[in-house]
């Protein structure tokens, strides 16, 4: 059985993925960091479903990266 959860998530986006496609881009950072681990009380993540909000691409200071607000299943 499957089950879709949405998470929240800050993600700082890697100067060099900034000249993909911002969709594409994220999704496969999101697969890097999610994909086929267990996330506390959720499970294990299997695939990056949808990405439903995208915010931000603050820099914080000290950071050389973008950061940017997800919500995804």
């Amino acid at each position: 059985m499957f089950v879709l959860s949405q998470i929240e998530h800050n993600l700082p986006m890697p100067p060099h993925l900034l000249n993909r496609p911002l969709v594409d881009a994220i999704k496969a950072e999101l697969e890097r960091l999610f994909l086929d681990k267990v996330v506390v009380n959720l499970g294990l993540c299997v695939s990056v479903y949808d990405i439903l909000a995208v915010e931000g691409g603050f820099i914080f200071p000290g950071e050389g990266c973008s950061t940017l607000s997800l919500v995804f299943m």
